[in-house]
């Protein structure tokens, strides 16, 4: 295990190496240009010029193909200024510059090593969605031909934005790892760790670049990078993105120790909370999945008074629950968009020296780009792969993107130059720029992806709670306001734009329901769910939501209204726009808050017909910037203190002190729920294969897995059991070897590919039934060879769905050879060679 870590940490390194002169001309705006960022677009450079040659059949899946899109990173790093990798040493020994590196690459490495650590004593995929990751990965791993294979669907191609499972593969191609189930059950968890790392590393470099800025880390003389608060600030960053845990987690910790009765644990209507919980009196709390609430702190409910699931997950909850889904995967590139703009925004002051004044409308786009055209192509990769890796990322950091290039544009060598209008013509060019450029970059993706979102509903019935609203983002709203409030006492905005603000935030939302609300009352929108008895409308009962409850509404409406108000101030005044870090922290203030903000009245239109999802990948970017934006608002709060700019007590220390000890609080979620979940760490063989814990629990189907990747083709056709979504111990042979079978988890295959699926499935139910129980030999060999099936598991699974008998076993071997057997698991093998079809 060691050395499979080293390996991976080493490449890793090697990667961010290759990728630094590029790194650092990209960044060269940035107090640490770019050190911190490094790793992740090197990575990400790395795996989409590996995947754009796999895709267009210039290089083959393999290790080779890695290495040489790594070695084309090198290249064009290389061509930027081959000369900065002579340099490093001398750079590196500027002390300021060295205590940063240190403590940057302890992160990581502390962060990497640590978690590596709990995935050893919590390794087995085998629960909720993980046998789904897995099998992803192992289905990228064994598809030698564009595009990769869904292993729960033999014949099509994933359906699903699977970037990120892409990366991680390239990685292990790169790094490697020793299992009898394949180097991806040993990436699964190894690439987690370095997942985690990357996060911790990037929260921690976007942080502290923005303090170490004019009007973050200098402006007390604290010394730039290496000051005490820059790098606290940082580090701060790094624990509220990445480490800490909601409230809800210290309410169970209170519950579990006998501090909190029932009636207050009530009163938070947690699903679930106080019921399924207990005192134990234990610091850790219980080996139950009591930590499971804390990403499901909001509750609606039907008008029947039903539970309906809303997902609030943070970032801690998803390492922990140990489930390699697009959102995590995406994080650490989100924060490499977010370091891009904050570059792009820093740029054009700091640049100024080296770039001349552009004059008027012929100014070229690429100008505004570090780099020029390279800068800006680079800008298209990065921000459109959010496209691909969690598709729900791209519009908040597009707009962001777009944003920034506006202020950009109004002032392109440091003074206000260009006017308002003019400034937004070349914004609106470039967010065009960024779609199509995006669009044509990922079109092999784009050409093979399916989508069940189905447009944009209103959310009628479903205002949040303000206390539980409280629980998932209380620990950052009080350093968030007090930030506001500083940057209005620097530069308050003008009365009639506030009020504007205030009036669109608050007042379209209401406007956008009114109308809905009208159209359900005249019948022209129907509405899901179903009325209580007796009742003949749904009006009575959407004004009685939202008149007792518009706390929520009205508070993050607020916030979100002086943010704007702020922005709009030092965006469309003539006067120089101040500290660009304010500005930057306030974009992402306000893209935080419009994103908690946007749940409350709309939702996407999916499979599960409620707002389920949209809150989830809504909240979980929020948590991100309001993160981000806390932690600078606690170093800069504190570090102001006395400064405020009027005599007297200032409530911004205390506000950032509040935040700093609810942060703190929230550690005993990470803390106590390691613990329980990896059941104290008493695994009597920690391991970081995802798939060893069947050599214990199924050894039979652990040797036929074993078997079946040693002895097939990687696009043999092995059949298995029509899956069931969640059951883990359906569908073993495809979720651990990337072979493919007819039919996996059909719910998840839904899901991803909408009314299409129907289609794609019809006849393979019958096929099934059929050669697991009742077709004749002849049946069975038209159907083996109409379906292009190599082979036919017959395991646990099989035999409970299918109640095979020994005469249904004889069938098969009258026309198949069996090839394996081990208890009650056996493998048959077709006779005569399959062809394959492409589809």
């Amino acid at each position: 295990m060691f050395l499979t870590l080293l390996a991976w940490y080493l490449v890793i390194q090697l990667i961010a190496l290759a990728a630094w002169p590029l790194a650092r001309g990209l960044f060269a705006a940035l107090p640490d240009q770019g050190w911190t960022l490094a790793k992740a677009l090197g990575i990400l450079l790395m795996g989409v010029l590996f995947w754009l040659g796999y895709s267009y059949g210039l290089v083959a899946n393999e290790r080779g193909g890695a290495w040489l899109a790594l070695l084309t990173v090198a290249g064009i790093s290389g061509a930027v200024g081959w000369r900065q990798w002579r340099a490093l040493p001398a750079w590196l020994a500027d002390p300021v510059r060295r205590r940063y590196v240190g403590t940057a690459e302890a992160l990581f490495a502390l962060a990497f090593l640590a978690w590596a650590v709990v995935r050893m004593y919590d390794p087995a995929a085998n629960h909720t969605e993980q046998p789904m990751d897995l099998m992803f990965l192992n289905s990228i791993w064994a598809s030698a031909t564009y595009p990769p294979q869904d292993a729960w669907l033999a014949g099509y191609a994933i359906s699903y934005y699977y970037l990120g499972y892409w990366l991680l593969a390239a990685l292990a191609r790169l790094a490697g790892g020793l299992s009898l189930l394949g180097v991806p059950a040993v990436a699964y968890n190894v690439g987690q760790a370095a997942w985690f790392g990357l996060l911790l590393l990037g929260s921690f470099g976007v942080a502290a670049n923005l303090l170490a800025t004019s009007g973050g880390g200098q402006e007390s003389g604290d010394g730039g990078l290496g000051s005490g608060r820059v790098l606290g600030g940082g580090l701060l960053a790094a624990v509220a993105v990445g480490v800490t845990g909601n409230l809800q987690g210290v309410l169970e910790w209170l519950y579990a120790n006998g501090l909190l009765g029932d009636g207050v644990a009530r009163w938070f209507q947690v699903h679930n909370f106080p019921a399924n919980a207990a005192v134990t009196g234990r610091w850790y709390i219980g080996f139950d999945w009591w930590w499971w609430r804390s990403a499901r702190v909001l509750q609606d409910l039907s008008l029947t008074g039903e539970h309906v699931e809303v997902i609030d997950e943070f970032p801690f909850f998803s390492y922990l629950l140990g489930d390699n889904h697009p959102h995590v995967l995406a994080m650490p590139f989100v924060l490499l968009a977010i370091g891009l703009a904050l570059a792009l925004l820093l740029g054009p002051a700091r640049l100024a020296a080296v770039r001349p004044a552009s004059p008027g409308w012929g100014a070229p786009l690429v100008g505004l780009f570090p780099l020029g055209g390279l800068g800006l192509a680079v800008t298209v990769l990065a921000v459109g792969a959010l496209l691909f890796l969690n598709t729900w990322d791209f519009p908040p950091y597009w707009l962001l993107l777009v944003a920034v290039i506006f202020v950009a544009a109004r002032r392109p060598t440091g003074e206000p130059e260009a006017g308002p209008g003019q400034a937004f013509f070349w914004a609106a060019v470039a967010g065009v720029l960024l779609v199509v450029g995006a669009g044509l970059l990922y079109l092999p993706y784009f050409l093979t992806a399916q989508s069940q979102a189905s447009g944009v509903a209103p959310n009628l019935l479903h205002p949040t709670r303000l206390r539980q609203f409280l629980l998932m983002f209380g620990g950052f709203l009080p350093a968030v306001a007090a930030l506001l409030m500083i940057c209005w006492r620097e530069r308050p905005p003008d009365r009639q734009r506030f009020f504007l603000s205030l009036a669109a935030i608050l007042g379209l939302p209401v406007l956008w329901l009114l109308l809905f609300t009208g159209l359900v009352a005249g019948g022209a929108f129907p509405m899901a769910g179903e009325l209580p008895p007796g009742a003949e409308s749904f009006v009575p009962f959407i004004v009685a939501r939202w008149s007792s409850r518009p706390w929520t509404y009205l508070l993050v409406g607020t916030l979100l209204a002086v943010a704007l108000a702020l922005i709009w101030e030092r965006l469309m005044d003539d006067r120089p726009a101040g500290d660009p870090a304010r500005l930057f922290v306030l974009l992402l203030t306000a893209l935080g808050l419009a994103l908690v903000y946007a749940p409350e009245f709309l939702y996407l239109r999916d499979y599960f017909g409620t707002r389920m999802n949209t809150v989830f990948k809504f909240y979980y970017q929020g948590w991100l910037l309001l993160a981000l934006s806390s932690a600078y608002g606690v170093a800069v709060l504190l570090g102001n203190r006395g400064r405020s700019g009027s005599a007297g007590w200032s409530p911004a220390p205390v506000a950032a002190l509040a935040t700093l000890l609810l942060i703190c609080a929230g550690l005993i979620y990470p803390v106590a729920g390691v613990y329980s979940k990896t059941g104290g760490f008493q695994a009597a063989q920690p391991t970081l294969d995802a798939g060893a814990y069947l050599a214990q629990a199924a050894p039979a189907e652990y040797a036929a897995a074993a078997w079946v990747r040693a002895n097939t083709p990687a696009d043999a056709l092995v059949l298995e059991a029509k899956g069931a979504s969640y059951r883990a111990d359906f569908n073993r042979i495809s979720t651990l070897t990337g072979r493919p079978t007819l039919l996996g988890w059909d719910f998840h295959e839904v899901q991803w590919r909408g009314e299409a699926y129907g289609a794609m499935a019809r006849g393979r139910p019958e096929v099934l039934e059929l050669i697991y129980r009742t077709g004749t030999a002849q049946q069975i060999r038209e159907a083996l060879d109409r379906w292009q099936i190599d082979y036919v598991y017959v395991g646990p699974a099989e035999r409970s769905t299918y109640q095979i008998t020994p005469r249904d076993e004889a069938r098969l071997s009258a026309v198949m050879d069996l090839v394996f057997e081990q208890g009650d698991v056996r493998i048959y093998q077709r006779r005569s060679p399959t062809q394959r079809l492409v589809h």
